[in-house]
């Protein structure tokens, strides 16, 4: 199993009303279940930020998202979420925040303090890092490399060398015995 925790992207109002619900609930919730929480706000780049946002949605694991008050930027950044297939954790303190086209989506709806928010989204990011390592576990992984070094960003075509692994697990506890050979 990999050492690399999985990475939740938050998504939220950057505002004083929320820095409690979001270090105390949010992030220290997060860290519990062994994921790294961070919002752009608390990151390094030279990008734009909604160039960073985009590179961060496609690079997590899945997104907390708090839709109180519903904010457009959370709103907009959701729907880019959704758009790219990601799991999404989506939080509200009043039901009243769910518009009609996030109806049919689950929602953790607290009532405002922390102590309610970590109660009813901890088992929501155990459950979301689980569907990660098992998306993860999944995933075909490729690595190319070069003897030749830098590679000019206008080549569209290189030719080398490719080993590709693949590691096939019985997850089950039976042999199959109907499998005899893999080519």
């Amino acid at each position: 199993m990999s050492s690399v925790k999985p990475f939740a992207f938050v998504l939220m109002p950057f505002s004083k009303q929320f820095d409690d619900i979001y270090k105390l609930g949010i992030k220290e919730t997060a860290e519990s279940s062994g994921v790294v929480a961070e919002r752009v706000d608390e990151q390094h780049f030279d990008e734009t930020i909604l160039e960073r946002i985009y590179r961060q949605i496609e690079n997590c694991d899945f997104v907390i998202a708090d839709m109180t008050n519903q904010n457009p930027n959370v709103f907009y950044e959701v729907g880019y979420a959704h758009a790219k297939g990601k799991k999404c954790a989506l939080i509200t303190q009043n039901v009243s925040d769910i518009p009609f086209d996030l109806q049919h989506h689950t929602h953790v709806i607290y009532d405002g303090t922390i102590v309610d928010l970590k109660a009813k989204l901890g088992p929501k990011i155990e459950w979301l890092k689980a569907e990660s390592l098992r998306r993860n576990e999944e995933r075909i992984n490729a690595t190319h490399s070069t003897d030749a070094g830098y590679l000019d960003k206008k080549a569209y075509r290189h030719t080398g060398t490719m080993n590709l692994e693949i590691t096939l697990r019985n997850g089950s506890k039976q042999r199959s015995p109907e499998i005899e050979a893999y080519y």
